[in-house]
Protein backbone atom coordinates (compact mmCIF):
# COMPACT_ATOMS: atom_id res chain seq x y z
CA UNK A 1 0.00 0.00 0.00
CA UNK A 2 1.09 3.63 -0.61
CA UNK A 3 1.67 5.77 2.02
CA UNK A 4 0.02 9.07 2.70
CA UNK A 5 1.07 12.70 3.69
CA UNK A 6 -1.24 14.09 6.13
CA UNK A 7 -1.75 16.56 9.09
CA UNK A 8 -3.46 16.11 12.21
CA UNK A 9 -6.38 18.66 12.29
CA UNK A 10 -8.27 17.66 15.57
CA UNK A 11 -7.08 15.42 18.52
CA UNK A 12 -8.97 14.48 21.85
CA UNK A 13 -6.21 13.45 24.09
CA UNK A 14 -9.02 11.69 26.51
CA UNK A 15 -10.80 9.55 24.32
CA UNK A 16 -7.15 8.97 21.97
CA UNK A 17 -9.12 9.74 18.75
CA UNK A 18 -8.80 12.61 16.34
CA UNK A 19 -8.94 13.38 12.26
CA UNK A 20 -5.94 13.38 10.24
CA UNK A 21 -6.30 15.40 6.65
CA UNK A 22 -4.64 13.38 3.72
CA UNK A 23 -2.16 16.36 2.13
CA UNK A 24 -3.32 14.46 -1.44
CA UNK A 25 -7.06 15.15 -1.44
CA UNK A 26 -8.18 16.99 1.85
CA UNK A 27 -10.18 13.85 2.80
CA UNK A 28 -9.78 13.49 6.65
CA UNK A 29 -9.32 9.81 8.10
CA UNK A 30 -9.94 8.86 11.67
CA UNK A 31 -7.12 8.15 13.60
CA UNK A 32 -6.49 6.47 16.89
CA UNK A 33 -3.79 6.38 19.55
CA UNK A 34 -3.29 2.46 19.10
CA UNK A 35 -2.00 3.08 15.58
CA UNK A 36 0.98 5.58 16.42
CA UNK A 37 3.96 3.75 16.13
CA UNK A 38 5.08 5.88 18.60
CA UNK A 39 2.90 5.66 21.22
CA UNK A 40 4.81 7.59 24.01
CA UNK A 41 4.00 11.32 22.33
CA UNK A 42 0.85 12.81 22.44
CA UNK A 43 -0.25 13.83 18.86
CA UNK A 44 -1.20 17.33 18.80
CA UNK A 45 -3.10 19.28 16.21
CA UNK A 46 -0.91 20.28 12.85
CA UNK A 47 1.92 17.16 13.85
CA UNK A 48 2.67 15.97 10.28
CA UNK A 49 2.15 12.48 9.66
CA UNK A 50 2.99 10.06 6.89
CA UNK A 51 -0.02 7.11 7.11
CA UNK A 52 -1.55 3.81 5.64
CA UNK A 53 -5.18 4.29 4.40
CA UNK A 54 -7.41 1.23 5.73
CA UNK A 55 -11.18 0.74 4.69
CA UNK A 56 -13.34 -0.89 7.37
CA UNK A 57 -16.12 -3.31 7.45
CA UNK A 58 -18.48 -0.59 7.31
CA UNK A 59 -16.86 0.75 4.05
CA UNK A 60 -15.36 4.02 6.41
CA UNK A 61 -11.91 5.25 5.95
CA UNK A 62 -9.37 5.09 8.71
CA UNK A 63 -5.67 5.92 9.17
CA UNK A 64 -2.90 3.08 10.50
CA UNK A 65 0.36 2.66 10.58
CA UNK A 66 0.93 6.34 11.15
CA UNK A 67 4.36 7.53 11.92
CA UNK A 68 5.34 11.59 13.06
CA UNK A 69 6.98 12.68 9.81
CA UNK A 70 9.54 14.98 12.01
CA UNK A 71 12.92 13.99 11.41
CA UNK A 72 14.37 16.50 14.23
CA UNK A 73 17.09 14.95 16.58
CA UNK A 74 15.32 14.31 20.22
CA UNK A 75 16.50 12.69 23.53
CA UNK A 76 14.37 9.62 22.50
CA UNK A 77 17.47 9.08 19.45
CA UNK A 78 20.22 9.33 23.15
CA UNK A 79 20.41 5.82 23.31
CA UNK A 80 21.22 4.70 20.10
CA UNK A 81 23.36 7.96 19.93
CA UNK A 82 25.36 6.42 22.65
CA UNK A 83 25.97 2.96 21.15
CA UNK A 84 26.75 4.35 17.66
CA UNK A 85 29.31 7.00 18.72
CA UNK A 86 30.94 5.08 21.28
CA UNK A 87 31.59 1.83 18.83
CA UNK A 88 33.06 4.72 16.30
CA UNK A 89 34.95 6.34 19.34
CA UNK A 90 36.18 2.77 20.69
CA UNK A 91 37.35 2.00 16.95
CA UNK A 92 39.20 5.41 16.69
CA UNK A 93 40.75 4.54 20.00
CA UNK A 94 41.98 0.59 19.13
CA UNK A 95 43.37 2.14 15.97
CA UNK A 96 45.75 4.84 18.13
CA UNK A 97 47.25 2.26 20.35
CA UNK A 98 47.75 0.30 16.99
CA UNK A 99 45.63 -2.54 17.87
CA UNK A 100 43.17 -1.88 14.53
CA UNK A 101 44.42 -0.54 11.37
CA UNK A 102 43.48 3.53 11.32
CA UNK A 103 42.32 2.86 8.14
CA UNK A 104 39.14 1.38 9.36
CA UNK A 105 38.30 4.17 11.46
CA UNK A 106 38.24 6.21 8.56
CA UNK A 107 36.35 3.30 6.67
CA UNK A 108 33.78 2.97 9.44
CA UNK A 109 32.94 6.75 9.85
CA UNK A 110 32.64 7.35 6.27
CA UNK A 111 30.37 4.43 5.40
CA UNK A 112 28.34 5.60 8.54
CA UNK A 113 27.81 8.77 7.23
CA UNK A 114 27.28 7.35 3.04
CA UNK A 115 24.71 5.21 4.89
CA UNK A 116 22.49 7.71 7.00
CA UNK A 117 22.09 9.73 3.93
CA UNK A 118 21.24 6.72 1.74
CA UNK A 119 18.48 6.18 4.47
CA UNK A 120 17.87 9.85 4.49
CA UNK A 121 17.04 9.87 0.53
CA UNK A 122 14.94 6.83 1.20
CA UNK A 123 12.86 8.08 3.54
CA UNK A 124 12.29 10.68 1.47
CA UNK A 125 11.74 8.57 -1.34
CA UNK A 126 9.10 6.79 0.55
CA UNK A 127 6.97 9.65 1.71
CA UNK A 128 6.73 10.77 -1.87
CA UNK A 129 6.19 7.62 -3.16
CA UNK A 130 9.15 7.77 -5.16
CA UNK A 131 11.85 5.00 -6.54
CA UNK A 132 13.02 3.57 -3.66
CA UNK A 133 16.55 2.10 -2.57
CA UNK A 134 16.93 -1.25 -3.10
CA UNK A 135 16.52 -2.98 0.70
CA UNK A 136 20.18 -4.91 -0.05
CA UNK A 137 22.31 -1.92 -0.75
CA UNK A 138 20.93 -0.84 2.91
CA UNK A 139 22.03 -4.21 4.19
CA UNK A 140 25.08 -4.13 2.14
CA UNK A 141 26.72 -0.63 3.53
CA UNK A 142 25.61 -1.73 6.98
CA UNK A 143 27.80 -4.68 6.68
CA UNK A 144 30.59 -3.47 5.44
CA UNK A 145 30.39 -1.03 8.44
CA UNK A 146 28.36 1.62 8.21
CA UNK A 147 25.37 0.33 10.55
CA UNK A 148 26.06 3.26 13.34
CA UNK A 149 24.74 5.39 10.27
CA UNK A 150 21.85 3.25 9.89
CA UNK A 151 21.14 2.82 13.42
CA UNK A 152 20.70 6.37 13.96
CA UNK A 153 18.69 7.15 10.29
CA UNK A 154 16.18 4.58 11.77
CA UNK A 155 15.09 5.58 14.91
CA UNK A 156 15.45 9.58 13.36
CA UNK A 157 13.46 9.00 10.24
CA UNK A 158 11.39 5.89 11.71
CA UNK A 159 12.60 4.14 8.42
CA UNK A 160 12.72 0.13 8.45
CA UNK A 161 11.85 -0.35 12.05
CA UNK A 162 8.83 -2.32 11.65
CA UNK A 163 9.96 -5.30 9.13
CA UNK A 164 11.08 -7.69 11.08
CA UNK A 165 12.67 -9.82 8.29
CA UNK A 166 14.83 -6.58 7.74
CA UNK A 167 15.55 -6.24 11.61
CA UNK A 168 17.02 -9.18 11.79
CA UNK A 169 19.60 -8.98 8.79
CA UNK A 170 20.30 -6.17 9.94
CA UNK A 171 21.29 -6.65 13.38
CA UNK A 172 23.39 -9.94 12.01
CA UNK A 173 25.25 -7.16 9.90
CA UNK A 174 25.98 -5.61 12.95
CA UNK A 175 27.18 -8.53 14.78
CA UNK A 176 29.70 -9.83 12.32
CA UNK A 177 31.21 -6.59 12.01
CA UNK A 178 31.30 -6.62 16.24
CA UNK A 179 32.73 -10.22 16.01
CA UNK A 180 34.79 -9.56 12.64
CA UNK A 181 36.91 -6.80 14.66
CA UNK A 182 36.80 -8.94 18.23
CA UNK A 183 38.36 -11.66 16.35
CA UNK A 184 41.09 -9.20 14.35
CA UNK A 185 42.08 -7.89 17.48
CA UNK A 186 42.67 -11.29 19.36
CA UNK A 187 44.05 -12.98 16.66
CA UNK A 188 45.76 -10.56 14.99
CA UNK A 189 49.69 -11.83 14.44
CA UNK A 190 48.25 -14.59 13.63
CA UNK A 191 46.39 -12.86 10.64
CA UNK A 192 48.97 -11.10 9.32
CA UNK A 193 51.68 -14.05 9.37
CA UNK A 194 49.11 -15.59 7.31
CA UNK A 195 48.78 -12.96 5.20
CA UNK A 196 52.43 -12.80 4.91
CA UNK A 197 52.43 -16.53 4.00
CA UNK A 198 49.85 -16.42 1.41
CA UNK A 199 51.62 -13.47 -0.49
CA UNK A 200 54.35 -15.02 -0.34
CA UNK A 201 53.15 -18.82 -1.64
CA UNK A 202 51.83 -16.55 -4.31
CA UNK A 203 54.90 -14.85 -5.34
CA UNK A 204 56.78 -18.20 -5.88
Amino acid sequence: MLRRNGTVMSWNADKGYGFIQSANNQQQFFAHITAFSNRRRQPTIGDHVTFTEQRQADNKHRAVDIDYAHTKLSFSLLPVLTIALVYIAGVAYLSLLGRLPIQLWWLVTLLSVITYVFYALDKKAALNNKRRAPEDWLQFLALMGGWPGALIAQQQFRHKTRKISFRIVFYLAVLINIGTITFYILEKDTIIQWIKSTLGAIKL
